[in-house]
């Protein structure tokens, strides 16, 4: 259960087998390995051991690939950060898990003067750009670090399971960001739990389209290797470079959050691409609009989609929604986030404590080796979180009688409307079918008589003329009348985490500020 012990094997039995594919640069696994041994010694001359965190604020790299496998295998903890976080959040996560060696792209360099001045823990800073090159005072750089570095057999002495691996901070799309600590424990049964649910192989060519950063496709990313399969990088999402590089690089799987679904089915171009290639389309990290979803599989019916349902906590594989589970005209099952994977334990329990029977609505509640050890320098919260073994998740969900579960919100998302609770997803669901209704987010706002009052915000197609009360009146065919918007605003965009995930916490500060509102 040491994440180093994956890639020595492939190295072993997979060594001229092709490892990453970064643009020009192609590894084999051979190759990949001999690396990932200079860079941990080379982490080690600079004073990195075990226990020190490696902090990374990187766009998709196989450099990032290196990075997971060198700082682990000293023991050390590789701390992922979230690109699209602003400047001082950024050092506001630096000041929390107080790193020893920062890792960045060149277009983060215009942070590094506040960083530097404001965590006083970094003591190496390495940019990241392919060119070996004269260092430049304080900063070194990347390849230049590897140069000169005699190859050694990689090792992964006095690294024990139980040891954290990774520090990945929560998206915070209901609060402040927090650490979640997973072990090499947590991320091997999770590797080996998402090899069996995503039906990786060592033909798969997994395309880490999602960024590296956020642990749904970490999980991919562990996988892929266990079972000596290639890492295809694009270096940050974009519909059009997605299609062109299925395209020209042909991946077969690859792993993407609802939002990039969404917009790609929604490209002008994309009919015109090819995606043969394609084999497995993992998708997960927020409820898939069932709309969109029968739009994706109308548009590659050869493809063989599969949801994963989880969280950070969980290293992050909970449940899965199996190819065999999406037929296109069961649009009841295609709402659901699947059933439990094999290894992990699922139940739903009511405030009390009591666990919710068929049909009824309660909280997720997880057990199992991938769930993590707490969260970095937050006891309280970790005691709340992890009860009597299992992690209370915060989302609210049903099942039925075959155990496939239903993601129906939030705890934070539920809105309380004269007494009723109702359910954001349900509502969207609603809207993504109006095709005038790009994007959608439904949130709670203040009303003096009913507490809460249903809103939704939309981001429109381009063309068709966006009529607030037609919208609400098709809701109102479809839903009960306390779950209907009682207002739409449009807009031009949703505010979205670094993952893609549409941050409604965002969405309801204007209308939320100087209130509290109950989370019941």
């Amino acid at each position: 259960m040491i994440l180093t012990k994956a890639l020595i094997r492939a190295a072993k039995n997979e060594g001229k087998r092709t490892a990453v594919v970064d643009g020009d640069v192609t590894l084999t696994y051979g190759e990949l390995a001999e690396r990932v041994s200079r860079l941990k010694q080379a982490l080690k001359a600079q004073g990195i051991g075990k226990g020190d965190r490696v902090a990374l604020l990187l766009f998709n790299d196989f450099r990032y690939l290196e990075l997971f496998y060198a700082v682990t295998a000293l023991g050390a903890i590789v701390v992922p950060l979230n690109f699209r976080l602003g400047r001082l959040e950024i050092v506001e996560l630096l000041q929390d898990c107080t790193p020893k060696a920062f890792f960045f792209h060149p277009e983060f360099a215009p942070m590094l003067p506040q960083i530097a001045m404001r965590v006083m823990s970094i003591r190496l800073f390495v940019r990241v750009d392919g060119q070996a090159g004269a260092e430049s005072g304080f900063i070194k750089e990347y390849e230049s670090l590897l140069r000169g570095v005699a190859p050694q057999p990689l090792t992964y002495d006095g690294v024990a399971p139980d040891d954290v691996a990774g520090i990945f901070y929560t998206g915070g799309t209901t609060g402040r960001p927090k650490g979640v600590m997973l072990t090499h424990a947590n991320l091997v049964s999770n590797a080996y739990h998402g090899v069996v649910a995503f039906r990786f192989d060592r033909s798969t060519k997994y395309l880490h389209a999602a960024p590296m950063f956020h642990l749904a496709d970490g999980a991919c990313t562990f996988a892929v290797t266990l079972v000596g399969g290639a890492h295809h990088h694009l270096r940050a999402f974009q519909p059009g470079a997605f299609l062109e590089w299925v395209g020209r690089h042909k991946p077969t799987a690859c792993l993407l959050v609802p939002t990039m679904v969404n917009l790609i089915v929604n490209d002008p171009h994309v009919e015109e691409a090819d995606c043969s290639s394609l084999r497995q389309l993992v998708y997960g990290g927020s409820p898939m609009p069932v709309e969109v979803l029968q739009k994706a599989q109308a548009l590659w019916p050869h493809i063989s989609f599969i949801q994963g349902y989880g969280m950070s906590e969980a290293a992050p594989l909970v449940t899965t929604l199996a190819p065999e589970d999406h037929q296109p005209a069961d649009s009841v099952r295609l709402a659901s986030c699947g059933q439990p994977i094999v290894g992990v334990e699922v139940k739903l329990v009511d405030e009390r404590g009591n666990e919710a029977g068929v049909g009824e609505v309660g909280e997720i509640i997880v057990r199992g080796p991938n769930v993590m050890k707490g969260y970095w320098n937050q006891p309280e919260l970790t005691a709340e979180a992890i009860r009597d073994g299992w992690y209370h998740s915060g989302d609210l969900a049903y099942r039925d009688e075959e155990h496939y579960f239903y993601i129906v919100d939030r705890k934070k998302d539920m809105i309380v409307t004269g007494g009723e609770n109702v359910y954001s997803v349900e509502v969207e669901q609603v809207l993504y079918r109006h095709p005038v209704v790009v994007e959608a987010a439904v949130i709670g706002v203040p009303d003096p008589v009913w507490g809460e009052a249903v809103k939704a915000i939309v981001v429109k197609r381009n063309g068709p003329e966006a009529d607030e009360q037609a919208l609400i009146d098709f809701c109102r065919r479809q839903l009960a009348g306390f779950k209907v918007p009682k207002s739409v605003e449009w807009v031009d965009e949703l505010p979205k985490s670094g993952a893609g995930k549409i941050l409604k916490r965002k969405l309801r500060e204007a209308y939320w500020a100087g209130r509290e509102k109950k989370v019941n």
